[in-house]
């Protein structure tokens, strides 16, 4: 038995109830099924099995409808509908069929799924896995090395749930300042630290009603963790510098390339936090478990903008790939600004090694030479244009300015 949710006639997932004896919806997080709208209660409604049947209880204010009239309690049989907010949902007997043929499942067909592009086994059933996940408001957590995509899997999973009309927020833990993590996450009002001049809502604020995503989560210091515990049990945040409490209705989609488990038995990371936190996982493969990918990615990078020779093609699939479709799109990017003509060849392919210290080439150039052609035919490519030229390099305009002055560089040094 389980019970199908859907809204606007589009199907979101099934609800699996199994041995259950009580499922809980509403838009609080502690629901089973979590209904993300204004019109329904926290806590709005509950399915208690009662003997060979169910019985649905309302707890709500605005009510349950069933049959164009609310109800308070009555008994459910397969096929029964009731209606929730602006939701639908059915008690079905049927969990043969528990992926109902959609758009999104239609697309595994195709050679990209939200923007994730690839059709090997690892990645299609990564595909599936993020289906079956979005279907559900749990908190997920993703798992995979760097540079596999992580981000663009959490995007998926807000694209295709009951969240995706709201914000998808993303941080990177890693990447703030250990003094400004709190402040990123929670807000801060005015005056409480030096530089806070004015109010200013956090992460969790910003996300309410959607997404939050939580990068590198690993690296969060442990201080906060235990506050970041708070946010997922109860759904309430607490600005720096504030005694008020705010709720917050927020998804949170954490991500990371450590062995949390490890983390927590060398002392780095609370055992409670991973647990609440490892509801819905979901594990990105490496570049180097999906190698008949590589062909198609680089179709994807490469766009309009050049084509390999045939031994440069495997000389991609030869390689380990420690920095995974990160690196790929790096490589393939550096390929295409450096050859000014002609195919690229496997010498046109520049990697680091394998303790990342030194790029391995063929040619005579200094590895100084070649990053100075690096940026020299970026800027050469954008016309001039510092911003477009560090926006398609991926790094910010402040860091295209510094090569440019280390390298002697301007504005007319494109050629």
């Amino acid at each position: 038995m389980r019970l199908d949710v859907f809204r606007d006639k589009q199907y979101l997932g099934g609800y699996n109830i199994g041995t259950t004896s009580e499922v809980r919806i509403g838009r609080g997080i502690k629901n089973q099924i979590i209904l993300p709208d204004s019109e329904v209660s926290r806590k709005h409604a509950r399915l208690v099995r009662h003997g060979a049947g169910y019985m649905l209880i309302d707890e709500s204010r605005n009510g349950t409808m069933m049959n164009g009239k609310k109800v308070n309690n009555v008994r459910l049989e397969s096929g029964d509908e009731f209606q929730i907010g602006s939701f639908k949902i059915k008690l079905d007997d049927d969990v043969d069929d528990w992926d109902q043929p959609t758009e999104e499942s239609r697309v595994l067909d195709k050679e990209s799924f939200q923007g994730i592009v690839g059709t090997s086994p690892a990645i299609r059933n990564l595909f599936e896995f993020i289906k079956r996940v979005s279907a559900s408001d749990g908190t997920v957590l993703i798992n995979g090395e760097t540079g596999t995509g992580k981000e663009l899997v959490a995007r998926a999973v807000h694209a295709l749930g009951v969240r995706a009309k709201g914000h998808f927020v993303a941080i990177n833990c890693s990447a703030i300042s250990p003094d400004l993590v709190e402040s990123e996450l929670f807000g801060h009002e005015k005056g409480s630290f030096t530089g806070a001049v004015k109010s200013r809502k956090g992460a969790f604020e910003q996300a309410n009603g959607g997404t939050l995503f939580l990068d590198e989560i690993g690296d969060l210091s442990l201080d906060l963790q235990p506050k970041l515990l708070r946010v997922l049990e109860e759904g309430v945040i607490r600005r720096v510098g504030s005694q008020i409490e705010n709720e917050v209705d927020v998804r949170v989609v954490a991500a990371t390339h450590r062995d949390l488990k490890e983390e927590v038995d060398n002392g780095n990371f609370r055992a409670d936090l991973l647990y609440r936190l490892f509801v819905l996982p979901l594990f990105v493969p490496p570049l180097r478990e999906r190698k008949e990918d590589i062909e198609l990615l680089t179709r994807h990078f490469m766009g309009s903008r050049g084509e390999l020779v045939p031994e440069a093609q495997q000389y991609l699939v030869d390689h380990p790939w420690p920095g995974n479709v990160r690196e790929l799109k790096n490589v393939l990017e550096r390929a295409c600004i450096m050859k000014v003509d002609g195919s690229i060849e496997p010498g046109d392919l520049i990697f680091l090694d394998e303790e990342g210290t030194k790029p391995e080439f063929s040619d005579d150039h200094s590895l100084e030479d070649l990053e100075k052609m690096y940026y020299s035919r970026a800027l050469e490519k954008s016309d001039g244009s510092i911003r477009a030229a560090a926006k398609s390099l991926g790094i910010p305009k402040s860091t295209f300015f510094d090569r440019l002055k280390k390298y002697g560089l301007t504005k007319g040094d494109g050629d």
